[in-house]
């Protein structure tokens, strides 16, 4: 399914699944976080920590504000902090990203700040700090949080236990289920050896997969060629399109579907999926096992939305205007 990125289209999609994220039970909502990064215990001074320990809504205006060194999101006007104390500063590309920041902080549902209540605040603060940690190389903060070539090395791991690198056997559901897989999984693993072999400057790449069919479960490994040809486009990611892939892998455990969203927000990339369509990829054999069995209240319906509201921060980071 083709598609180009609005990010009040993707607003509208995040807007909509936190409200129905929200409707559901509060203790099953408060136990679910979508925080991708390692949680930094820290007593710096900022708008997070602070309101997590007042539970008092402490600032009157959120503003948006743009000076040499970028886009600044406001409240009372001081910019907001990272969990590391930096400044929430984005670059003049993501001006769109940072309206939407501040539509988070005048729209917030509860007082109890978690990274599920301000995903688009979490993942742009952990961009940040990510990009103090490679400026400074401080190995004290470094060794709490990880590096950008930690965090690579963490992600291209998924490719041995990708989801769509993974065949179930014929005979479950009917076959329908491997059938679909065939159908959906083919041409996404196709497109990603093409998108990687020609980033890589390598005439051909083959993705190992799965078949549990014939292999049962004996696990699944790419060889060191096909992953230093990944790492070779790894290497150029901005830190942005870094933490929005690791966001997205993270939560539907595939490295194929959170490369999906980045080439989605690439402007001279042609093969672009939707955010429903990752998603539906990513979580296909939950989808038959609840069309069989039905849905279980308060666990598969609240992580269907889960997944689409992530998919959808992962795309907002990433997004360039």
């Amino acid at each position: 399914m083709m598609f180009m990125l609005k990010s009040t289209a993707w607003l509208a999609t995040l807007q909509s699944s936190t409200r129905s994220f929200g409707s559901l039970r509060p203790a099953l909502y408060a136990a679910i976080s979508s925080s991708t990064a390692p949680a930094l215990e820290t007593n710096v001074k900022s708008e997070t920590n602070r309101l997590e320990k007042t539970l008092t809504k402490f600032w009157e205006k959120v503003d948006v504000t743009e000076d040499s060194e970028g886009i600044h999101v406001q409240l009372d006007g001081k910019t907001l902090k990272t969990p590391l104390g930096n400044r929430l500063i984005l670059p003049p590309t993501k001006a769109p990203l940072a309206h939407l920041i501040a539509h988070e902080w005048k729209n917030l549902q509860t007082l109890t700040i978690k990274p599920y209540t301000v995903p688009l605040t979490s993942v742009a603060a952990r961009a940040v700090d990510l990009k103090y940690v490679e400026e400074t190389k401080d190995p004290e903060v470094a060794a709490k949080m990880g590096t950008a070539d930690d965090v690579k090395e963490s992600l291209l791991r998924y490719l041995d236990t990708d989801t769509l690198l993974v065949f179930s056997p014929h005979h479950e559901y009917q076959g329908k289920l491997r059938s679909a897989q065939e159908e959906i999984y083919r041409p996404i693993i196709k497109s990603m050896e093409d998108y990687f072999a020609r980033h890589a400057g390598v005439e051909k790449l083959v993705f190992s997969y799965l078949d549990t069919e014939k292999d049962g479960l004996r696990g699944n490994m790419q060889t060191e060629e096909t992953k230093d040809a990944v790492r070779k486009w790894l290497k150029n990611l901005s830190v942005w399109e870094l933490v929005a892939l690791e966001k997205a892998t993270l939560t539907v455990k595939s490295f194929l579907a959170g490369t999906a969203i980045l080439r989605a927000n690439h402007p001279a990339e042609t093969e672009r999926l939707s955010i429903h369509d990752v998603a539906k990829a990513a979580d296909l054999e939950t989808i038959f096992q609840t069309e069989r069995w039905g849905e279980v209240e308060d666990t598969h319906d609240v992580d269907k939305v889960d997944i689409v509201r992530n998919l959808a921060t992962a795309a907002l980071v990433c997004h360039d205007h």
